[in-house]
């Protein structure tokens, strides 16, 4: 038992090397809270009237914000232009495009002192939230077609490749045939209903639910495998150690494969999904621009 945990627990290690920049998500996480402790302390700054939209403080906020957004622009130019392709690596133009895209409208908001003063103002702002909002909406399924947020794009086969085929979870729980069936089942089911290259909604919805009840059953069932045999023959320190290392060895297989699973059934809706999303998100772009710039004009003229 030992040797197949160590052999499943090398295939996990294999597909964590494939996904190590995934990593990058923590930091996307970590700047998300800083951002979100800015726009609170702003909000209760701006309780206080310490300043407004207009004075000189206001009106640099709102500079400072909209600079923010305008190179928000480039990175689909960097994309489809050929003559920017040596203008850096395409991570790092996707990278400072979120990181500005959620930054530049929280100073704005700072700006605004959380209120709206003007009808131009108002749309300027709502357009900037439908956008900085669908920019946030839109990492969701960009990550799920590609590895980690900035990673590159990946395939259904490529996908596939990485569940493995049910032959390896026969060989690693060959002890619990009992979680053999169970995860193939979970695999099966979710193939059929999924077909590659059309949307599965109700995999969308409750995939992910299946999942995790799937995943608490399975743990019990690991547990009652592989503690039973050593309380009865009362083992010693030592071989509960090694029982111990196996066991979590075997949970983490049991969560990447249910994980690899629900990425290969999902993968052709996520990226449909993420084609809609594109579709919806370049007009909100330029609607932004258009009243950015009108509610730039409108502020100087009057």
């Amino acid at each position: 038992m030992s040797s197949i945990a160590q052999g499943g627990y090398r295939g996990v290690e294999r597909r964590k090397a494939a996904r190590s920049v995934q990593s990058g998500d923590y930091g996307w996480k970590l700047f998300l809270i800083l951002v979100t402790l800015l726009m609170a302390a702003g909000y209760l700054v701006s309780r206080f009237n310490l300043y407004k939209s207009g004075d000189r403080i206001g009106y640099n906020l709102g500079l400072t914000g909209g600079l923010m957004m305008l190179p928000l622009l480039l990175y689909p130019l960097r994309k489809r232009l050929r003559f920017m392709n040596n203008w850096g690596l395409l991570p790092n133009w996707f990278r400072l495009h979120m990181m500005l895209g959620v930054l530049g409208p929280a100073i704005v908001m700072l700006h605004t002192t959380f209120s709206i003063r003007s009808i131009n103002a108002g749309v300027a702002l709502l357009c900037m939230m439908l956008v900085s909002g669908s920019g946030i909406f839109g990492r969701f399924f960009y990550t799920k077609v590609h590895y980690g947020l900035y990673g590159r794009q990946m395939s259904f086969k490529q996908l596939q490749e990485e569940l493995e085929g049910t032959e390896y979870v026969k060989s690693i729980f060959s002890f619990a045939p009992e979680i053999q069936m169970k995860l193939i089942r979970f695999r099966n089911k979710a193939m059929i209903l999924s077909p590659v290259g059309k949307i599965s909604l109700w995999n969308f919805l409750t995939l992910g639910i299946r999942a995790q009840w799937l995943h608490r059953s399975l743990i019990r069932d690991l547990e009652e495998a592989m503690y039973g045999d050593a309380q009865e023959k009362n083992w010693n320190d030592v071989q509960m150690k090694r029982l111990d290392e196996i066991f979590y060895q075997n949970k983490d297989y049991i969560e990447k494969y249910l994980q690899a699973v629900q990425n290969v059934a999902l993968f052709s809706t996520y990226e449909k999904l993420f084609s809609l999303w594109h579709l919806f998100h370049v007009p909100l772009v330029y609607m932004l621009v258009f009243s950015a710039i009108w509610h730039v004009i409108a502020v100087h003229m009057y």
